[in-house]
């Protein structure tokens, strides 16, 4: 709901969606650096009251368990459901991701058991990147994640040429063809590719959806599902809950997602982890 975070926001969201309250814990950056985002949950747990839904959306669940562990805990004993989207893409501690973990889901057991196990995480392979992406390296990926019991995945693009004129001016730097528009970086070269990768996660018993700028991809590749990052019956199952879904266009065309209010914010590139193809800073 907005673009900025506003206490008095969540009071109207919370009367267009009932009881199905659901905080993402952010969108906008990774909450495993920036304090404010906490303070901001904080604050809306003690004006309104535990959510329903927490979903915390990071690259380091251990930097998650270090800052935010105690109220996640205060969270879960008030009632909420907590999950987690980790996005792990094997390029942590790289000049593409600098300040994200080398070590592929580092945190991730000791997040899950914060949690409530692994069922209550989701692995992001998000972004792909042409000319960047291995097989290999996205199987060693899907192994440790499955390791963890961790049994769905979302993927993603990055964004065509010409989208982020920030994201483009890093790209055009680091990887060859991004200023001539990326010969080739085409739905049939995305079809293939997530091909691939359902047919990698499915041996190791992992479901993989589409994120929103990929929504047209699971009418092309068979077992590739729609996208579903803040998925409703996924939360319905983890809680055991039903309370009525409230309609939502989604966060953009083709997002599957319930409607959720951001605890998060923008404009933290620098204090984050610094990846190339970040959009939100």
């Amino acid at each position: 709901m907005g673009f900025v975070f506003r206490l008095e926001d969540y009071g109207r969201y919370q009367k267009r969606v009932g009881d199905a309250t659901y905080l993402d814990v952010t969108r906008r950056t990774d909450a495993a650096r920036i304090d404010r985002v906490w303070r901001n949950l904080e604050a809306v747990v003690d004006t309104y009251g535990a959510p329903w839904i927490a979903q915390v959306w990071t690259k380091d669940p251990g930097g998650i368990v270090a800052r935010g562990g105690a109220l996640l805990e205060r969270l879960r004993r008030e009632g909420t459901t907590l999950t987690a989207q980790i996005t792990v893409t094997g390029l942590g501690g790289t000049f593409w991701e600098p300040g994200a973990p080398a070590q592929p889901f580092q945190g991730g057991r000791e997040l899950a058991a914060l949690l409530g196990g692994p069922e209550h995480l989701t692995w992001r392979y998000d972004p792909i990147l042409p000319g960047v992406h291995q097989r290999e390296r996205f199987d060693r990926l899907a192994g440790q994640a499955s390791q963890l019991g961790i049994r769905r995945c979302v993927v993603n693009f990055v964004a065509a040429p010409g989208r982020y004129s920030r994201v483009d001016a890093r790209l055009a730097a680091a990887l060859p063809g991004w200023e001539q528009g990326m010969p080739g970086y085409d739905e049939d070269w995305k079809a293939a590719v997530a091909a691939q990768i359902v047919e990698s996660a499915t041996k190791v018993g992992i479901a993989v959806a589409a994120c929103a700028e990929s929504a047209a991809l699971p009418e092309r590749v068979p077992g590739l599902h729609p996208a579903t990052c803040g998925d409703y019956e996924w939360f319905v199952a983890l809680s055991g809950r039903d309370p009525g879904r409230a309609p939502t266009s989604g966060s953009r065309r083709g997002c599957g997602c319930a409607a959720y209010f951001d605890v998060g914010l923008y404009g933290q590139w620098a204090r984050c982890h610094r990846c190339l193809y970040c959009y939100a800073g």
